[in-house]
């Protein structure tokens, strides 16, 4: 695996869930180790939602968001690239709300991460509730290929989520599988293998017997499918950048048959 020199999946703390670093340390940290280009992506807010360890408030945390990273755009332009988006999961009655985010605040892309969707009452669901529960899948592989399909989303945020949630491949999941690569084949953007879950979010769903991603057989179905890939550190804490196992990322490629040719190294923002 070639190094790494762009990353758009970078976290801050206004999640909740990121360690309490100042925007700045990420920049400061991706400058160090020679990157070109670096992409903020927090979980993005949504309006009337307030939630807590999961994502930034849209009427606080979101404002001090944008003029936060566009402050430190204009400070280290002449040293690093730096774009400002959002990853969030696609809500189909709030489709009008992704155009909004694009075009009145400017963003430069969103990205699509699938993790919970929210009742009338805003209340927080996510979709697997129970492990091995086969229309827990069915729910998520239906709402990321409407995202996929809604053309607001640079890329796939690790599409295989649901792999740290299944003990064994069945049918079923193949068919997940093919369904999701084939939506992401046809609207031409790429899946993301992401470092993350291999550095910090396997851990416990190994403890419960289940599979894990980034998932080898994923991705080697994915490249059979033809489709493109990009890595995304998924930092939550400037030291994520430190943390990426290239060794493990090589065997990976060759275990998948995916060549580098495959990865988008830079994305046209």
């Amino acid at each position: 695996m070639e190094k790494l020199y762009s990353n758009y999946h970078t976290h801050t703390f206004r999640c909740g869930h990121a360690l309490p670093n100042k925007d700045e340390e990420y920049v400061l940290k991706a400058i160090e180790l020679g990157y070109k280009n670096l992409g903020f992506s927090d979980h993005g807010p949504f309006k009337n939602i307030i939630d807590e360890g999961m994502r930034m408030d849209f009427n606080n945390g979101f404002k001090n968001y944008l003029s936060s990273i566009l402050s430190l755009k204009e400070k280290y332009k002449d040293k690093i690239n730096i774009n400002i988006g959002l990853e969030i999961e696609y809500i189909k009655e709030r489709d009008s709300y992704y155009k909004e985010l694009l075009d009145l605040y400017h963003l430069d892309y969103l990205i699509i991460g699938q993790h919970m969707k929210y009742d009338n009452e805003a209340n927080k669901i996510f979709y697997f509730r129970k492990d091995d529960r086969l229309s827990d899948f069915i729910k998520y592989k239906d709402d990321l290929i409407n995202g996929i399909n809604s053309g607001y989303f640079i890329y796939v945020a690790h599409p295989d989520l649901f792999f740290n949630h299944i003990s064994k491949i069945t049918p079923e999941i193949d068919q997940t599988i093919e369904e999701i690569c084939l939506a992401a084949l046809k609207k031409d953007i790429p899946l993301e293998i992401n470092i993350n879950g291999e550095t910090n979010n396997k851990f416990s769903a190994i403890k419960k017997g289940n599979l894990h991603y980034p998932s080898p057989y994923f991705f080697k179905k994915a490249n059979e499918i033809g489709n493109k890939f990009i890595f995304g550190v998924d930092a939550h804490a400037p030291f994520d950048f430190d943390k990426i196992d290239y060794e493990y990322f090589d065997k990976f490629l060759k275990e998948t048959g995916i060549n580098e040719n495959k990865i988008i190294k830079e994305l046209k923002l």
